[in-house]
């Protein structure tokens, strides 16, 4: 959704599977060393990190390092509620939709041109949120999702 409203945005994706590569490697064997934590998520760039356990957890990972301060994680939130995925999704802000608005929130050129996607957004997680209200599941468009992009 970013590249699609934002052609012109530099993103960079990065598939974290071992949580020790974020701290460094004086501290555990896995760990990446200073330049290597910052070749991939910079010193100064904003990084919003999708996990699925409690923020925290990544941010006492990170803390030592150069661009901790720039780390905006997205977690699990204790709500108590059964919902449906995407529900639970938008609850925890860790849903596309919310991750699409924090992006435009951190990345200073995005500002001016981004209160319209901004609105989309915010419209598209209400629709969620009313259709799993009204049927007690999520709709297709998200229950059937499968990626079809590069591997």
């Amino acid at each position: 959704m970013l590249r699609e409203h934002f052609p012109a945005l530099r993103l960079r994706f990065i598939n974290v599977v071992d949580l020790f590569r974020l701290v460094p490697c004086s501290e555990h064997d896995h760990g990446l060393s200073d330049a290597d934590f910052d070749d991939l998520f910079t010193r100064d760039r904003p990084v919003i990190f999708n996990f699925h356990g409690y923020p925290w957890r990544i941010h006492k990972l990170v803390y030592r390092r150069a661009n901790s301060r720039h780390f905006h994680v997205r977690g699990y939130k204790e709500n108590g509620n059964i919902n449906t995925p995407m529900d639970l999704a938008i609850r925890n802000q860790i849903d596309r939709f919310d991750l699409v608005i924090d992006a435009i929130d951190r990345v200073p050129a995005l500002a001016a041109g981004g209160a319209h996607v901004k609105d989309k957004m915010k419209d598209a997680i209400l629709d969620c949120q009313r259709y799993a209200g009204e049927s007690g599941t999520d709709s297709p468009e998200f229950a059937d999702w499968r990626w079809n992009g590069p591997a």
